[in-house]
């Protein structure tokens, strides 16, 4: 593919539905002859591939259908159609690479030929498929000009079996021959067919970002890195930045191509060549993933493991557990090791299958739901979905295996529930769950159980409503508790916002603490003053006689300042610091007075005038100096700041380099 940055967009792309079909069978059936006849396109790249006649690793075609030939099959569809076709190797030898290009299909051809009917890679091939959950199939009888109707019959027959025994399922038989063309027509006809059926993609997956799994890396002189792939989800266009996983390489988009057309943007189905601009100069290799975001890699999956069809083989765990295995996923192929296993109740269906850990060698990014393949041995396949990309340190092993197990039932939510249930505090943020939910289901899955009430919100955090309510009743109880403690009370007793935070949650998150907060102001429960939480009982409110008598004098003292500091306070009074922290503490619960910038105090009705004053000056001038503030209030520069970081700590004021801007007019003034 040459790159180019020259735009050259098709004109119906927005009304184009792009899939992508691997073929598969055994070597020599046909695969890469029938997709050269079927799109015109060879397959083959490599030299190798050209002089032996046999595809050693991933080949691509493509076949672009216009509306109006899709309308001769389909008159209800008017959309043009683009079918990418993935030829993959059918020799043993060249199975890994067969292995990493059948992933994010819409469907698979399984070429069979009809003079030998289903052969060892052919089942093989089928198996895999069937691993990872590509169950639609469009069976192609190839070789039909050299076979009797009777072996084409038996061919079909054989491979309908083949198909039944490994769970895959047949959309349709089409019976052609590659040096003829005969039967090409109703082929085409036929994968047109199965395709629409399954639907245009779900606008999730074309919203979600970016995420292509790299099948090729390489070099063009005078325009650098290209990487090949199929655009699993999202949207990439020209100029996005994008990154490299697993490595966090930043990579900038110079131009994209599909199938030798130059596009400015690409959407989820179609099968893209990226030229990459990159930050950090890395080496890029297949098995990668484009992202739109950054997402963790992972080395250790919990997944469900079995065999296609019914039967596992004879001491299938012994074979498998603890012995050197290769694990393909997208198109990344890793050395990995099966740690554990424990069998699942046997489905209704008869099926076995196990949840197991994987641990990996080297780290992939995988999502949850993901489908893979594990081979062992020489000869032994197995594959599953994954459940869990990755196990929490909190996560016990007992609970770990109740979820997996729930999710292997399907039961998603419950599984969600559990997995919450077993976190030690009760509250997750939504993206924790992207361990076990599929990323394209993981809001839908929550909005769900929130509207179910089975879950509620706690700013970005989501809990049992029980759990909320546990929050609530326990800050309620700390207020009270530390109001009844008083100034005496040890650190971790006092009112202050922070230490009442640790007491309701340790390590609670400061948003989540200030949502609670503010439903027990809104309830009128708690009484917020400056930096301390304070009951609404009157009776928690009451001070004594002496806290009274003193906090009487300490604000006739301050009525005739506009604002003094404690320790001049506590001067004036003859008493001592801790004594007038109480006083103002009662002067603040009867809303006459109140701490400013943790060492000095002022009336609300001085504070109230400042506020005024600072209107004043900032209608006049448009900002507001220290020192213009300092002369309209008749203090000190020391006075003058305290009250001035009042006002910044309440968002009443903003400081500006030397000045300070007004973002709340005083009540009753408009702005």
């Amino acid at each position: 593919m040459i790159m180019s940055t020259t735009e050259s967009k098709n004109k119906n792309q927005a009304e184009t539905l792009y899939f992508t079909v691997s073929t598969a069978g055994h070597v020599d059936h046909g695969k890469t002859s029938l997709l050269r006849g079927l799109t015109g396109i060879d397959p083959d790249r490599l030299k190798e591939e050209k002089a032996r006649q046999m595809t050693t690793d991933l080949g691509f075609a493509h076949l672009r259908l216009s509306s109006q030939t899709v309308k001769k099959t389909r008159p209800e569809v008017d959309s043009n159609v683009v079918v990418s076709f993935v030829d993959v190797p059918g020799h043993g030898k060249f199975l890994k690479n067969m292995l990493a290009g059948v992933g994010g299909l819409d469907m698979a051809l399984l070429v069979v030929a009809a003079d030998e009917g289903p052969m060892p890679q052919t089942e093989q091939h089928a198996i895999i498929l069937s691993a990872l959950g590509i169950s639609r199939v469009l069976l192609v009888i190839t070789k039909c000009d050299m076979a009797s109707p009777a072996q084409i019959a038996d061919a079909a027959a054989r491979s309908k079996v083949l198909l039944q025994r490994v769970n895959l399922t047949l959309v349709d038989i089409a019976e052609v021959s590659n040096v003829t063309k005969a039967g090409f027509a109703e082929m085409t006809e036929k994968i047109v067919n199965a395709l629409v059926d399954a639907g245009e993609r779900e606008s999730a997956r074309v919203k979600a970002p970016p995420f292509l799994p790299i099948d090729r890396v390489f070099s063009i002189v005078g325009y650098g890195v290209v990487v090949t792939g199929t655009l699993v989800k999202g949207v990439i266009s020209q100029g996005d930045n994008l990154l490299i996983e697993p490595g966090n390489i930043k990579a900038r988009v110079r131009g994209l191509e599909t199938f030798n057309t130059a596009v400015t943007s690409a959407t989820a189905g179609q099968r893209l060549a990226i030229n990459f601009s990159l930050k950090d100069g890395k080496a890029l290799a297949r098995g990668q993933v484009v992202v739109g975001e950054q997402c963790s890699a992972t080395s250790t999956l919990i997944v469900e493991l079995g065999q296609p069809g019914l039967n596992l083989e004879d001491n299938f765990e012994q074979n498998v557990l603890n012995q050197p295995a290769r694990l393909y996923h997208g198109t990344a192929e890793c050395q990995a090791a099966v740690r554990w296993m424990e069998a699942l109740p046997v489905a209704a269906s008869g099926k076995k299958s196990y949840i197991a850990q994987i641990t990996l060698f080297d780290p992939l990014i995988a999502e949850a739901a993901d489908r893979f393949v594990l081979r062992y041995g020489d000869e032994g396949l197995a594959g599953g979905s994954i459940l869990i990309t990755s196990r929490p340190r909190w996560l016990t092993r007992e609970r770990l295996v109740g979820v997996a197990k729930t999710l292997a039932a399907g039961q998603r939510k419950e599984a969600a529930m559990l997995f919450l249930q077993a976190n030690p505090q009760g509250l997750l943020a939504d993206a924790a769950f992207n361990c076990l939910l599929p990323p394209l289901s993981l809001a839908k899955t929550i909005a769900d159980l929130i509207r179910e009430e089975k879950l509620a919100r706690l700013s970005t955090f989501v809990l049992t409503p029980q759990t909320r309510k546990h929050l609530f009743d326990k800050l309620i109880a700390a207020v009270e508790s530390a109001a009844k403690a008083g100034n005496d009370a040890p650190a971790d007793m006092k009112n202050t916002q922070e230490a009442l935070r640790n007491k309701v949650l340790a390590g609670l998150d400061r948003t989540a603490f200030q949502e609670l907060v503010k439903e027990a102001v809104e309830q009128k429960l708690v009484i917020r003053q400056s930096e301390k939480l304070l009951p609404a009982k009157e009776e928690l409110l009451q001070a004594p006689s002496e806290v009274v008598v003193l906090a009487q004098k300490i604000f006739q003292i301050l009525e005739q300042h506009i604002c003094l500091e404690v320790e001049e306070l506590a001067k004036q009074s003859q008493s001592d610091k801790r004594k007038v922290l109480s006083a103002l503490q009662h002067l603040s619960q009867q809303g006459k007075a109140t701490v400013v910038a943790h060492d000095y105090a002022s009336t609300l009705a001085s504070i109230n005038a400042a506020h005024k004053q600072l209107s004043r000056i900032f209608r006049e001038k448009k900002d507001i100096a220290p020192g213009d503030f300092r002369e309209a209030v008749g203090t000190s520069r020391k006075y003058a700041m305290a009250l001035l970081a009042y006002f910044d700590d309440r968002a009443i004021t903003r400081r500006m380099q030397n000045a300070r801007v007004l973002l709340k007019y005083p009540p009753g003034e408009e702005a």
